[in-house]
């Protein structure tokens, strides 16, 4: 299993633990990538206790991780109740 298949298997188990919730599968996809790259960073260590570097280092993001509230639109402006006067022309 590849570590895609990895994250995607615990952010589904996270999405049932959390009682199926939907709305929520960004969440548990991060959360699953946290988990898996825990783990590996513990399995990359020797017995001596130094980390071994890993065959293809993951890339990291050059700009800043934007959650799906901040990309959401705008709410529509309020409504205060008066209708604007119209002048008729001539």
């Amino acid at each position: 299993m590849d570590r895609r298949d990895e994250i995607a298997k615990i952010a589904h188990d996270l999405f049932e633990k959390d009682g199926r919730l939907h709305g929520k599968d960004f969440d548990h996809w991060i959360e699953a990538e946290a988990i898996v790259k825990a783990k590996y960073e513990k399995g990359n260590k020797s017995k001596s206790g130094k980390e071994v570097t890993a065959s293809k280092p993951e890339k990291k993001a050059s700009a800043k991780t934007v959650t799906r509230k901040e990309v959401a639109k705008p709410k529509a402006a309020k409504k205060t109740g008066t209708k604007a006067k119209t002048t008729k022309m001539a």
